[in-house]
């Protein structure tokens, strides 16, 4: 009876009677009969897998076979391979390649699959447009465009924090053509609350920011914007802006998808947006050391012209000498002098200040170069040369434009300078003695007064008087803490030096408004004429 029922047992296991009877076995062995057997069977079919192994790697083919010697390496063990029990789960096998999916196999929701294939649509078409855009702004108004299409909503807005603060309102505004429907930047008090409110949550649902609890500044608040679904664009820990979208209507209500949808296209564009800014900016700099660049040459190159202007060397007449400086305060300024001989023993000799400074002062002062060049001639009273320049400027600056002006004629022969200040510095007659006079007749700043009468004033010069002519941008220069040079410290430097050539003179004074300025940046234009009696 025991060995009827031991291993050859059709249910494959020992009957507890039958083990009982075996008194050789083991407790184990009496639970397990197999355990040995299956051990032994293990022990065979590695064995056999280990010379299938070797003989691989050693080229030689394996025997057919495997069956049968599996089943010899059972019988030498004096036992049959372990069979598994009917009930045991079986692995399935993988369909094949194209083969539909079992049906018994879990299967996405549509809805999930659709959300996929929409944010993979999203970041292809994102980089796409990246890739082809490189200014900022068709990036942002793509953003939106594809926002509001993706929501099917009326409105899409983009803030950034980092925009011109002076203008609160949002970046971009793109809507879809619907009939009715308004459209333009956020008012100022609802950017600011709904930016605000971002900065302390992830997003913002509302159906109506009028009836909305938390923003009670808007109730009643003049608006277009009713339904607001908002998130915050961030770039690491920082928010740079926000992404929006709105209904002219209230009531809409944001579901999670909703949410989920915009917060992914906001965590997706929010890097994209700063590097597309980044390069923008980086853009826009280039651009802008580029036309400053350009406007250095110009610049650069109208100096040469102005300087062409006034004259380069000293002039002497009969003995008289005349030299000029001048000092822009810019790469081109509103002063200029001239100096030119009308024969051996006259010569005319002018200093001008147009008001303004730069290239507009700079064009203006060369008319009023080229219109005492024509008028004051030598060969008309002063006065009246001075009147016409007076009238053809008059009718022509811009309102509140002026000249101040001083010119002269001096007669070597004679010693004699006649003059007309038109409203300039008064000029600085240093006599042989130290002696110093100033000379203010003449009128009003040409460009005022259509009709002005002039008067002319007259001096006589002998040798070792100087005459020195300056612009306010000498007595005007300001030190580090605001101090006038002034005209005191002028006319002392010029009462202790004047006796000097005036080249020399003239460098020694520029020498000392520019210690006197220090560290301060020049404020006008500076010019000096000096103006030496020599004897012939």
């Amino acid at each position: 009876m025991a060995k009827s029922a031991g291993v050859g047992s059709a249910r494959g296991h020992v009957p507890r009677d039958a083990a009982q009877d075996r008194p050789g076995l083991s407790r184990r062995a009496r639970r397990t009969p197999h355990a040995a057997q299956r051990r032994r069977t293990g022990r065979a079919v590695h064995a056999a897998a280990g010379r299938r192994r070797a003989r691989r790697s050693s080229g030689t083919a394996a025997p057919r076979g495997g069956r049968r010697r599996r089943r010899d390496a059972a019988a030498a063990t004096g036992s049959r391979a372990f069979q598994p029990p009917p009930s045991a789960v079986r692995l399935r096998r993988s369909p094949p390649p194209g083969a539909p999916l079992s049906p018994n196999l879990p299967s996405e929701p549509d809805s999930e699959r659709d959300r996929l294939r929409n944010e993979l649509s999203f970041l292809s078409e994102l980089a796409r447009v990246l890739a082809s855009n490189t200014e900022l702004q068709p990036i942002l108004d793509w953003l939106v465009e594809k926002t509001v299409g993706l929501l099917s909503a009326e409105e899409g807005s983009i803030r950034l924090t980092n925009a011109d603060e002076a203008h609160p309102a949002m970046h971009t505004i793109v809507r879809k053509q619907s009939t009715g429907l308004g459209s333009g930047s956020w008012p100022p008090a609802v950017s600011m609350s709904v930016m605000g409110f971002l900065h302390r949550s992830e997003w913002l649902a509302s159906p109506d920011l009028h009836d909305d609890a938390r923003f009670p500044g808007l109730r009643g608040a003049p608006t277009r914007i009713r339904a607001v679904l908002a998130v915050p664009l961030r770039v690491g820990n920082r928010i740079t802006g926000m992404l929006a979208v709105t209904e002219a209507r209230p009531g809409r209500a944001w579901s999670a998808t909703d949410v989920q949808l915009l917060s992914i296209v906001a965590s997706h564009s929010a890097g994209a947006i700063e590097q597309a800014r980044l390069r923008a900016e980086e853009t826009a700099k280039r651009a802008l050391e580029e036309q400053a660049r350009r406007m250095e040459e110009e610049l650069a190159r109208a100096r040469e012209t102005q300087m062409t202007l006034v004259p380069s060397e000293p002039l002497v007449v009969g003995g008289w000498e005349a030299v000029g400086r001048i000092v822009p305060a810019r790469a081109v300024g509103g002063d200029a002098f001239d100096l030119y001989a009308f024969d051996d023993e006259r010569f005319g000799l002018a200093i001008a200040d147009v008001s303004g400074k730069g290239i507009p002062a700079a064009l203006l002062m060369s008319n009023v170069v080229a219109s005492l060049r024509a008028f004051c001639t030598g060969r008309t009273s002063i006065p009246e040369a001075i009147g016409h320049v007076n009238r053809g400027f008059s009718r022509t600056v811009a309102a509140g434009k002026f000249i101040t002006l001083f010119y002269g004629e001096a007669d070597v022969a004679s010693g004699v300078l006649r003059f007309v200040n038109a409203g300039h510095n008064p000029p600085l007659l240093r006599r042989a003695d130290g002696a110093i006079e100033r000379l203010t007749e003449g009128g009003v700043p040409v460009g005022i007064f259509d009709r002005w009468e002039y008067v002319q004033g007259e001096v006589t010069l002998v040798p070792g008087d100087a005459l020195l002519l300056y612009s306010d941008g000498v007595t005007e220069a300001l030190d580090p803490f605001g101090g006038e040079f002034g005209e005191e410290r002028l006319e002392a430097l010029w009462r202790e030096h004047g006796g000097g050539p005036p080249a020399a003179v003239l460098d020694r004074v520029l020498t000392a408004v520019a210690d006197f300025r220090g560290t301060a940046e020049q404020s006008d234009d500076i010019t000096l004429v000096g103006v030496a009696a020599r004897r012939g």
